[in-house]
């Protein structure tokens, strides 16, 4: 597929350098590579290298994907981060032609997420009270072809206004990211589809208490509390060893199961036991620790005995 004109890329650089770019044909990207001109990505296949003005360095261009916007998007005030976002479409049970609402657009990363995950016919209602990021979003968002129609910016303030936009039980799900969301946990009941979740972010433990009171007051189940904790490792080639073509087996073998000798099968074969000097080793990369809390609950049906009976059976 060509890039086109007017088309919003990633453009790659490495791990720490992404950015989302709308070209035109004038357009010039400049960063610790070079300078590089959007003339020169303009007809380019996705996965192309583009080289530097220079012709020494290059980087990039690939599709934009839910992860590389919230990469992309790193720079500016963000709480929520890749491994909180995935999680939080598969809680929020995000799937095609659903209706969501999201309090807290932030910077729009949850929002792209949802927006893909809910495609073709499905809407995600964003609610931000802030109104210069509300328009700074809702500009970025104008240049997202494949998700623009299904996403509606509301520039509001949810927890002192009410959801007026809504039919009582339309919303399949609510995902808040706000200061004080369990004042806003009565109006959410009202929108919310029986059996519908209801999802809040919070970096403290003291609202934590705070919401599960709430969402026991307003007769919500199964409420479940999640903290994700995000360990990336990256495997270092050590000092010395060979670059060539070795294999190498690792006798973390379950003895148990074995009906032969592992040690007499790596001697027989080509291949080298790893011993006390590995060809590789593990680093553990700097990791964000503690991003937040997640909490996870259902609005009740109104039969209490369908309630009590989908409860026994743990549906």
């Amino acid at each position: 597929m060509l890039v086109k004109e007017n088309h919003s890329v990633i453009l790659y650089t490495d791990e720490e350098n992404i950015d989302l770019v709308k070209l035109k044909q004038d357009g010039v990207l400049t960063n610790k590579k070079g300078t590089f001109l959007h003339k020169d990505i303009i007809g380019k296949n996705y996965g192309s290298k583009i080289y530097d003005s220079a012709c020494r360095n290059y980087i990039y261009v690939l599709k934009r994907t839910p992860e590389f916007i919230a990469l992309s998007l790193k720079k500016k005030t963000q709480t929520l981060y890749e491994h909180d976002i995935s999680f939080i479409c598969l809680l929020c049970n995000a799937l095609p032609n659903k209706k969501i609402i999201e309090a807290g657009t932030g910077t729009g990363c949850l929002t792209y997420a949802l927006a893909s995950c809910v495609l073709p016919k499905g809407i995600v209602h964003t609610f931000e009270y802030n109104e210069e990021r509300y328009e700074e979003v809702r500009n970025e968002f104008s240049n997202f072809e494949n998700v623009k129609n299904n996403i509606k910016f509301h520039h509001k303030d949810v927890i002192n206004d009410s959801f007026v936009e809504f039919e009582p039980g339309e919303i399949d799900s609510v995902f808040l990211d706000m200061p004080n969301p369990w004042l806003c946990v009565p109006k959410i009941k009202e929108v919310l589809k029986e059996r519908g979740v209801f999802v809040i972010f919070l970096p403290c433990i003291e609202q934590v208490y705070k919401i599960i009171d709430a969402l026991e007051e307003n007769q919500f189940c199964e409420i479940v509390t999640y903290e994700l904790v995000n360990k990336s490792w990256e495997i270092m080639r050590n000092k010395g060893s060979s670059s060539g073509s070795k294999r190498v087996i690792h006798l973390n073998v379950d003895m148990a199961n074995q009906t032969s000798d592992p040690l007499e099968e790596a001697k027989n074969s080509q291949a080298p036991i790893q011993g006390t000097n590995p060809m590789y080793r593990l680093r553990q990369k700097e990791n964000k620790t503690h991003t937040g809390y997640l909490i996870f609950s259902k609005k009740q049906l109104s039969d209490e005995h369908e309630q009590m009976e989908i409860e026994m059976k743990g549906l």
